[in-house]
């Protein structure tokens, strides 16, 4: 039968999963928004840190695969919030590699003017916030969770809709490749705000508040 030790560490999964997601979006938010060599030094950071959330991600579905041999009936919440999270992380690692590849591809090619610049990395910026409020989700209850995630969530989606009217609309003339890099970034953040958001739900710790059997 499972015991309170074994559905303890399903959760230290869980920390580390969402901790090691915000750590991605910071170093590959400073790959892509600094300047010169900081934003070159990132990227190796950038990697590191993506190869450990899929290493964490991995780790986190063996453990919720190790739970299918029949856990008591109060342990299901933390596993099904586990598996959701697990989910989201590795959406995030996807995004984020896609964002490092862009930051990768940044030097020598036309660059993506100020005002749009700015507005991509304030998207990354919220981004890195709302996972930094799914870590401390996690780890200690809070009252305000849903309101500053749905604060932060809309912040974004203002910031895509900023992004759009300046590249179809207000910009100067931008060459393709930034504008196809801007257009990319913005939308990878936005579907990284919206994984931050859903694992910042669920890892509140009501979401998974089973207790394992005796």
């Amino acid at each position: 039968m499972w015991n309170r030790e074994e559905l303890g560490g399903l959760r230290g999964h869980l920390a580390e999963v969402i901790a090691r997601s915000h750590i991605v979006l910071e170093h590959v938010t400073r790959a892509l928004c600094d300047s010169g060599t900081s934003a070159a030094s990132a990227l190796p950071d950038a990697e590191k840190a993506l190869y450990l959330l899929r290493q964490a991600v991995d780790d986190q579905a063996l453990a919720i695969e190790e739970t299918r041999v029949v856990p008591p009936m109060a342990a299901v919440p933390t596993i099904v919030v586990a598996a959701q999270v697990n989910a989201d992380a590795e959406g995030v690692a996807g995004l984020a590699g896609r964002l490092a590849e862009i930051a990768g591809s940044r030097p020598g090619r036309p660059a993506i003017p100020a005002d749009v610049q700015a507005v991509v990395c304030r998207m990354g910026q919220a981004c890195v916030d709302m996972m930094a409020t799914a870590v401390s989700a996690g780890r200690s209850p809070r009252a305000d969770t849903a309101a500053r995630i749905a604060a932060a969530d809309a912040e974004v989606r203002r910031l895509g809709q900023r992004l759009h009217q300046l590249l179809l609309h207000d910009s100067a003339p931008i060459e393709v490749d930034a504008a196809l890099d801007a257009a990319l970034a913005g939308r990878y953040y936005a579907r990284c705000a919206e994984l931050a958001g859903s694992m910042a739900r669920h890892a509140s710790p009501g979401a998974h508040s089973g207790q394992a059997g005796q």
